[in-house]
């Protein structure tokens, strides 16, 4: 499966009290209206399609709370059921 990515505005990625982004090209220049993305891996990136570092990689357990409870970030059901069949299917036709 793709990697899932969700938008969010950086500024609401800078509440969490553990942001320390990277010192990626240009970052400290981004607006506070900057769109970047949350990856299912919980790693922000400024382009889901270029391979950049990303600006934040601190996957802690207060990171993953903050991303739930308070980005209420999550894959959508749909996504994650396509993902359980075809793992399904992938399984049956090894056999």
């Amino acid at each position: 499966m793709r990697q899932y990515y969700k938008a969010y505005y950086l500024k609401d990625l800078r509440q969490f009290s553990g942001w320390k982004a990277a010192s990626a090209e240009g970052e400290a220049e981004l607006a506070e209206d900057t769109i970047c993305y949350l990856g299912d891996d919980f790693h922000v990136v400024q382009s889901p399609v270029q391979d950049k570092e990303p600006l934040f990689s601190t996957v802690t357990q207060e990171w993953q709370e903050f991303c739930h409870t308070t980005l209420k970030f999550e894959i959508p059901e749909d996504l994650r059921t396509i993902e359980a069949q075809s793992a399904g299917a992938t399984s049956a036709a090894a056999v």
